[in-house]
């Protein structure tokens, strides 16, 4: 899922969804607003998707889903989003 800091949200006008229970990888849990509809981009590729709302002091966070949906993968070493191999210019799902 995405995440995003509340001044971004706020700046953003989304509109309030419902809440959410999200468990930290410290085990900590936490209820957060979520808030939605959101478009988000990234490269030629786009989808619309809710969001997490965090302190205002928090990083956004593009999580597995966003990245899934896009069909993008994270290269550490040029520290970039790219597209898989196999789906260079569309993103590509599997239908079962």
């Amino acid at each position: 899922m995405l995440a995003l800091p509340q001044d971004v949200v706020e700046k953003l006008g989304l509109q309030f969804v419902r809440n959410a229970v999200v468990s930290y990888a410290d085990e900590r849990r936490e209820e957060l607003k979520v808030m939605g509809a959101v478009n988000i981009t990234i490269g030629d590729r786009q989808m619309m998707t809710e969001c997490l709302m965090l302190p205002p002091t928090a990083e956004a966070l593009i999580g597995q889903v966003v990245l899934e949906t896009l069909d993008l993968l994270v290269d550490c070493q040029r520290q970039t989003l790219v597209p898989r191999p196999e789906s260079p210019i569309l993103a590509s799902s599997k239908l079962k």
